[in-house]
This record gives structure tokens, sequence and C-alpha cells, in this order.
């Protein structure tokens, strides 16, 4: 499951997943609203917080977030992580390393700080 945190006028998408994520997930609310922040603004700022009962992705949504990650490399200007489980926060690492945004892994307990450096 996907859910909003964040207002339609803020500078950031913000998104809590939870449970186990689908292809819908992807496809009816990430995919959408990223892609006409793109358009929009030319980049997105995004903040992902995992809550506790995240469970992982459906085979399909893994493509679907390979898929989004692969088709907008650099059309993320931020991306933050709040409570990422240890292997997602390698991987964000990676991405920073070889994208032109910035990507930063926070703690559960820092949404307040996530969202203030991804407004920034």
């Amino acid at each position: 499951m996907i859910a909003y945190t964040t207002t339609p006028d803020s500078p950031v998408l913000g998104f809590k997943v939870d449970g186990t994520l689908s292809a819908e997930d992807y496809e009816q609310v990430l995919m959408p609203e990223i892609e006409k922040r793109i358009k929009a603004q030319g980049k997105a700022r995004v903040l992902i917080e995992w809550g506790e009962n995240f469970s992982g992705w459906s085979p399909k949504a893994m493509l679907d977030d390979a898929r989004l990650g692969f088709a907008h490399w650099n059309d993320f200007e931020k991306l933050a992580l709040v409570g990422a489980p240890k292997w997602a926060g390698f991987f964000a690492r990676l991405f920073d390393a070889v994208s032109k945004g910035a990507v930063k892994v926070f703690d559960a307990d820092q949404y307040e700080e996530a969202l203030a450096w991804a407004s920034s």
C-alpha cells in the first residue's frame, strides 16, 4: 500500500509504503505522480517513508520500481528515504553515486528532518 504524506502543493512528493507493494500501487499512484511532477517541473523531489509493517514488493511491483528508476535516472532532484530497510539504503547510495540527483537515507524517527532536507 502507498499513501500520500504531503499535500499536492508541497515541493516534495511524500509517500508512505506499508504492507506488500503491488503493481497497482506503482501504476496507479507512485509512477503517475512522479511522472506528472517531472513533466511539470523537469525534476522531482521525493520522500518515501517505510511503515513498520512493510513486507516487500510483488514481482510486478519490483519490475515497475526498476522501470521507474531507469526511465527517470536523472530526473530525481532529491530522494529522501525514511526508515528504509538496510539493503534499500545500500541501493540508494549506489543510485546516489551514479545519478545526478541527491539521495539521503534517514532513520525511521527522522521524517521531519528528511522532509526539510528534501524541501531545501
